[in-house]
């Protein structure tokens, strides 16, 4: 009977690790490019293999790392939430937490203004893009939806944090109300149409969310 090399299973986790790793790089490079893309010119008017040649890799290495162009375009808008390919959710994120932590219902407003502006930021210019996937692909316009319910489960999770009877209305209607007053929509809309800057459209955010939701 044999006795099992040590080395050779060693070796073995290195190259596993190793070629997840390569996996990872390439997934973040293609969803970097899709990213770029996507913003510059639309969904429908790009390509999975201009992705793939903006990327620098291979086509099927894109269709390895997203299965679909809807799938991409998923991954584009969680990347684009989130900040960064890490996994894990925006409440385990250090901003969350500070905001958590903060006791104040006007300064924890606030501070629930400024993470939605880190996020639209991050998601307006791809916004048309993701507009179009909902209008042209089925999959993209689940995708679509579920990212705005998942926005709205996120919202509905932090104002729950907020006294009651500094509340305006009831806890449902000040959800729908912040869901929607800091939806990308309207970012781009104060932003592009209306030309405000990055501080004016966070003072702007900050005190509309604190008039609309809070009692003085």
């Amino acid at each position: 009977m044999s006795t099992p090399d040590p080395k050779r299973s060693y070796d073995a986790t290195r190259r596993r690790e190793r070629a997840e790793s390569e996996r990872e790089e390439t997934r973040v490079k293609v969803v970097e490019a899709a990213t770029r893309l996507f913003a510059e010119k639309g969904y429908t008017a790009t390509t999975v293999s201009q992705i793939a040649q903006e990327a620098g890799v291979a086509l099927q290495s894109v269709y390895k790392a997203a299965g679909s162009k809807a799938e991409l375009m998923h991954q584009v808008v969680d990347v684009a939430v989130a900040g960064d390919t890490d996994d894990g959710l925006v409440q385990e994120r250090p901003p969350f937490a500070a905001f958590m932590a903060e006791t104040d219902p006007v300064a924890k407003v606030r501070l629930f203004a400024g993470m939605i502006c880190d996020v639209q930021e991050r998601l307006a210019p791809i916004q048309r893009a993701q507009s179009e996937s909902a209008a042209v692909d089925a999959t993209a316009a689940t995708y679509w939806r579920n990212a705005h319910l998942l926005r709205r489960e996120t919202f509905d999770f932090a104002l729950r944090t907020l006294p009651p009877d500094r509340l305006r209305r009831s806890h449902e209607e000040t959800t729908a109300t912040a869901w929607a007053i800091g939806s990308t929509e309207v970012y781009t809309l104060m932003t592009t149409v209306l030309g405000y800057d990055r501080e004016r459209v966070r003072a702007w955010l900050a005190d509309t969310l604190v008039d609309a939701l809070l009692r003085t």
